[in-house]
This record gives structure tokens, C-alpha cells and sequence, in this order.
């Protein structure tokens, strides 16, 4: 469920497109507030200016490209929410995006469903990737050196485990504790924990790494 409240900053180079995706986000009744921005250094002006929760970034732009704009967000605004909508085909930019604290992305072709699915999933603590372009990203992750990161699953606890799994399972910390039935604060913790033993990032990175090794056999890429 999305908070009863919900601002978000679309971000994108072509008008007609900030403005088509504006007009759909317009229609969900939690998103009060949709503001536009045609660049990087625009969108970081907004942010310091509005209370944005969501940023729906598109990669290839002038000014500043999305990846850039990505790490200044997550430095500058880390309670702020990344999803990237693009069209680019060239993972070279998708995984870097990834690497720079996105929380997820799917193509400029998705359905207005697949969009509400990304949006629900990173507003609550979870992730989206889109399932066609989540193979080839971990194809991606394959070709990196894997020595630095080669931890075994014995290194995490039983319990950080099972949190790992179903954080590859796009769910967010209120529905692990439920399903686990501990609070929220402990699946706060043991995401610490696994991140830190992972030497990774973000439960992002955690979910796309824990696939990469198959520690959990096949998993989809996002929330349906």
C-alpha cells in the first residue's frame, strides 16, 4: 500500500513524456503532488525546494546524465526514492545506475500496471527491476571480477538469510517482518548486517548479488 501521501519528480529530457507519465501519475489518488524537471541540475533545484518522496529519473540526458544525478540524490536527499524509466538499451548505464543507490527501473515501454508495481515496490522499502532486462544485468554482474565479493553463505546468520531471500523477493521490511514475524527495527538490523558482510551498498545491490552467486535458486527480478 502507498503512504497516504505521495510527491513525485519526473525527470526527463522530452516534454511530452514528462508530461504523459505526469498525467498517469495524476490519476493515482495518493500522489498528491507531480513536478517536472528536463535535467539534472533541475531536478536537484526542485529537490531543495519541494518535499519529494519518488524521482523517476530517465538516464540519457543533457546537463547531467541520470547516473550522475542518481549518486547526487542518494548523497544529498538518501531518504528520497530513485526509479529509473528508461529506454536505454545499453546495460553499461542500467548497472551503473544501480551502483549509484537506484532503488529500481523499468523500461519507457511498460504498462501503466508494471509502472504502479515499481512504484508501490521501492515506496515500500522493496525494488523493481523489469524482468526482461533483469537477466541481462546479472549476464552484466557475471563479467565483474566476483573475488572481492566471493563471501560464502556461511558467513550470514540462518536469519539474515531468510531476510536475503525475500529481500530478492522485492519485499520491504514491513512485509518481511510480518512474514518472519519479528519487527521492523530487526529487519532493519539484519539488512545492516547483511550489507556489511556483503560489502555492499544497498539491499539493491545485496538482492542483484545473492541471484548473481544463486544462493536462492531462481528468483524474479521485481514485484509483478
Amino acid at each position: 500500500m502507498l503512504p497516504a501521501e505521495l510527491s513525485i519528480l519526473v525527470v526527463d529530457d522530452h516534454p511530452l513524456f514528462r508530461q504523459g507519465v505526469r498525467f498517469f501519475l495524476e490519476s493515482i489518488p495518493e500522489i498528491t503532488l507531480v513536478k517536472e524537471a528536463g535535467n539534472g541540475i533541475e531536478a536537484l533545484q526542485v529537490l531543495t525546494e519541494e518535499l519529494i518522496h519518488l524521482v523517476l529519473l530517465d538516464l540519457q540526458m543533457p546537463v547531467m546524465d541520470g547516473v550522475e544525478l542518481t549518486q547526487q540524490i542518494k548523497a544529498r536527499f538518501p531518504e528520497v526514492k530513485v526509479l529509473v524509466l528508461t529506454s536505454f538499451a545499453g546495460w553499461e548505464k542500467v548497472y551503473p545506475s544501480l551502483q549509484a543507490g537506484a532503488d529500481g527501473y523499468l523500461l519507457k515501454d511498460a504498462s501503466p500496471d508494471q509502472l504502479s508495481a515499481a512504484i508501490q515496490a521501492v515506496m515500500t522499502g522493496g525494488h523493481y527491476f523489469e524482468p526482461q532486462v533483469t537477466s541481462e544485468l546479472l549476464n552484466l554482474l557475471n563479467r565483474e571480477e566476483t573475488e572481492k565479493h566471493n563471501l560464502p553463505t556461511a558467513e550470514l546468520s540462518q536469519r539474515e538469510l531468510e531476510v536475503l531471500s525475500l529481500i530478492t523477493e522485492g519485499l520491504g521490511n514491513k512485509e518481511i517482518a510480518a512474514k518472519l514475524f519479528i519487527s521492523e527495527k530487526t529487519v532493519k538490523t539484519h539488512v545492516a548486517n547483511i550489507l556489511e558482510k556483503l560489502q555492499v551498498k544497498s539491499r539493491t545491490q545485496a538482492a542483484l548479488y545473492a541471484t548473481r552467486m544463486g544462493w536462492f535458486g531462481s528468483k524474479r527480478g521485481g514485484q509483478p
